[in-house]
């Protein structure tokens, strides 16, 4: 019972930030379709952490919730943009703790290389601001990556425990 609250309570933080991904996904996505092909990749991967959230909170509400049987096709859509969640929510958590521990002038020096190739930024932020973005970035990043990776664990157990939700009514 505590997983299932555990899994209830992440499922409805993982519903608004799946809509803030799912809005920059519809970006990445122009980007992509505009002659940038490798967006695209990252599209896919963005749109699999919100088509788990809303499927995950589905079955949640639905199937858990009501007892109603689901469709064996919402498991299978569970499952495979799980994979594509895990995989999201895995460069999130290395890109973070990456951040973490690089020291404040490595990233500062990070920082002011890419400065150096956006011109149009260098006068208008400061380092110490750059800086502190970046981490606060990160550190979002990181509470992102740690909810989505302990909610489709969870949730992989769930689909095992409420297995009979899914079986065919004929």
């Amino acid at each position: 019972m505590k997983q299932l609250t555990i899994y209830r309570i992440l499922s409805f933080i993982l519903v608004p930030i799946a809509l803030i991904i799912g809005f920059l996904d519809l970006f990445v996505l122009v980007m992509g379709l505009s002659g940038n092909p490798a967006m695209l990749f990252i599209a896919f991967v963005m749109a699999c952490l919100v088509i788990y959230a809303f499927a995950s909170l589905r079955f949640l509400l639905h199937g858990i919730g009501n007892q109603r049987h689901c469709k064996p096709s919402l498991r299978d859509w569970i499952k495979v943009n799980a994979y594509g969640t895990l995989f999201i929510a895995g460069m999130f958590f290395l890109n973070s703790t990456g951040v973490f521990f690089l020291g404040d002038i490595q990233l500062q020096q990070m920082l002011s290389d890419v400065m150096e190739q956006q011109p149009e930024l260098a006068g208008k932020i400061s380092m110490e601001t750059m800086v502190n973005m970046f981490k606060v970035v990160a550190v979002i990043m990181f509470i992102i990556s740690v909810t989505a990776i302990i909610h489709v664990q969870i949730g992989f157990r769930l689909l095992r425990q409420y297995s009979y939700l899914f079986r065919s009514l004929e």
